[in-house]
C-alpha cells in the first residue's frame, strides 16, 4: 500500500507538472485598436466592452493604439456632452497580431444611429523598405452631387501632386477606403482631391511624408464647401 501511494503521489506530481508546461505553452494573443474622429464640432469619448479607450477625442485627432486580448468586443461610443447615451456600434473582432483602427464620420441626410457612421479598416504596420513611407486614404466626407436628397455620394480622385494613376487612389466616394501604397518619402508632396475623372480641384492639403512611417489621410465634411472640407493626417508608427 505505502508503494502504492508514493507511486500515485509521483504520476500526480509529473502530471502537473505536464499540465505546467502545456499551460506555458498556450500563446498569449493581442491586437491593437485606436480610434479617429471625423465629426465636426464633437468629441466622443470610446469603450470597448467596459474599458475606457478615451473619454473625449476631439475633431480630427485620434487616440494612440491601447493593447487588447485578441478576441470579439463591443464597441460603444458616447458624445461627451451626453456621457450617459452610450452609442453602439455592435462588435468589433480584434484578431491577433493585428492593428486596427475605427474612423467616425457623420452623414447629414440622417443615416442612423444618430447620423454617425464609422468604418474599421486593418493597418499595415509592416516594415517599410529604404527611404519609403506607406499611406493610404480613408472617405469620411458625406458629399453629395448637386441634389443632396438623392443621396448620390460624390466620387472624388486622390492624387500625389498631380499622379493618380501611380500613387493616387481614383472614385473614393463616402465611407470607403483604399489599400496602402508605398512611396518615396518627401516633405513636399500635396494631395489634391478632384472630382472624379476631373482637372476640377476641391482641396489641396500637405503630406509631410517620413522615412519608414505609416499614414492615413481621412477626408471630412462636405467637398463642395471649401470651408467645411479638411483632410487630416494619422500618423500610426
Amino acid at each position: 500500500m505505502k508503494k502504492f501511494l508514493i507511486l500515485a503521489i509521483a504520476v500526480m506530481a509529473i502530471l502537473a507538472a505536464c499540465k505546467k508546461d502545456s499551460d506555458s505553452a498556450i500563446p498569449q494573443t493581442s491586437s491593437n485598436f485606436m480610434f479617429f474622429n471625423g465629426v465636426p464640432g464633437s468629441s466622443f469619448g470610446v469603450l470597448i466592452d467596459t474599458v475606457s479607450i478615451s473619454t473625449g477625442v476631439a475633431f480630427g485627432q485620434s487616440t494612440t493604439y491601447r493593447s487588447f486580448k485578441a478576441q470579439a468586443y463591443n464597441l460603444y461610443i458616447y458624445n461627451t456632452a451626453n456621457p450617459t447615451q452610450l452609442i453602439s456600434f455592435g462588435q468589433v473582432n480584434l484578431r491577433n497580431g493585428k492593428h486596427i483602427s475605427a474612423y467616425l464620420g457623420i452623414d447629414t441626410t440622417g443615416a442612423i444611429p444618430a447620423g454617425l457612421r464609422m468604418v474599421l479598416a486593418e493597418d499595415d504596420l509592416s516594415g517599410v523598405p529604404g527611404q519609403q513611407a506607406r499611406y493610404r486614404v480613408v472617405d469620411m466626407s458625406d458629399t453629395y452631387k448637386t441634389n443632396r436628397n438623392n443621396k448620390s455620394s460624390l466620387a472624388m480622385d486622390f492624387n500625389v501632386d498631380t499622379s493618380r494613376y501611380v500613387w493616387g487612389f481614383r472614385a473614393m466616394q463616402f465611407t470607403s477606403y483604399s489599400d496602402f501604397k508605398t512611396i518615396h518619402a518627401d516633405s513636399t508632396y500635396k494631395l489634391n482631391v478632384n472630382w472624379v475623372d476631373s482637372s476640377k480641384r476641391l482641396g489641396t492639403f500637405p503630406m509631410d511624408l517620413k522615412n519608414g512611417k505609416v499614414y492615413t489621410f481621412v477626408a471630412t465634411g462636405n467637398a463642395l464647401d471649401s470651408l467645411n472640407f479638411k483632410v487630416f493626417m494619422v500618423q500610426h508608427n
